[in-house]
């Protein structure tokens, strides 16, 4: 694909909002299952529509913040003095002909990928922990808190279904650019990275079939 530089710049800026807006949006799923089970009395006066709506436009703000950060200097320098000195208006568009390798590893890798996945590993752990416990005390009861932990417990099992596929497509792709950045002299087979590539798109179709298996309600629309 042939363009501008700051056009395939532009575009790449696009594909890691979207992803960074994942990352944010499934942390804040992940912080609300912890609230309807850490504060379940409260929860409703505490998460409400408007605030829902206020968390949902902060992510995808954060996100956008976030992603276009190499619209004002952090890019590929090498490829932007080359089709500077040459007068060139175009070049053909590839991710990290545009994109830098250190901004991607560094900042999004490093900086929000990783830190939310412990983050919300911590919370899924809590909210297991929490509901186990309280379905223990409620043995043999068919009380409206036992059928409330219950189905906390099943949308809980969902989400983090959800949250590892997006691990297992995407942490693979950042692997082996963390290894292209930091270990130079070790070979990374372009068929990998294609993989890699492949399963990150993958992701995004992955998801609806999980909520509609895992979903009682969308699973009987099937």
């Amino acid at each position: 694909m042939t363009t501008s530089f700051y056009g395939c710049l532009f575009m790449c800026c696009v594909i890691i909002m979207l992803e960074v807006a994942s990352v944010v949006l499934l942390l804040a799923i992940a912080v609300d299952r912890f609230l309807r089970v850490h504060i379940p009395l409260t929860y409703k006066s505490t998460v409400t529509q408007k605030r829902s709506w206020m968390v949902v436009a902060i992510c995808w703000f954060t996100a956008a913040l976030l992603s276009f950060i190499p619209m004002f200097g952090w890019h590929n320098y090498n490829t932007w003095n080359g089709t500077t000195q040459a007068n060139s208006t175009s070049f053909e568009c590839r991710f990290f002909t545009a994109s830098s390798r250190s901004y991607v590893v560094n900042f999004i890798f490093f900086g929000f990928f990783l830190p939310p996945l412990v983050v919300m590993t911590g919370l899924y752990c809590y909210i297991f922990l929490t509901t186990r416990r309280q379905l223990r005390l409620n043995i043999g009861a068919a009380t409206e808190s036992r059928t409330y932990y219950q189905k906390e417990q099943r949308l809980a099992a969902s989400l983090v279904l959800v949250l590892g596929l997006f691990v297992v497509c995407w942490l693979p792709l950042f692997l082996m650019h963390t290894i292209k950045l930091y270990g130079p002299k070790i070979e990374v087979s372009s068929l990998f990275i294609h993989i890699g590539v492949l399963l990150s798109h993958v992701n995004s179709a992955v998801n609806p079939i999980v909520y509609a298996f895992r979903n009682p309600k969308d699973k009987r629309g099937v």
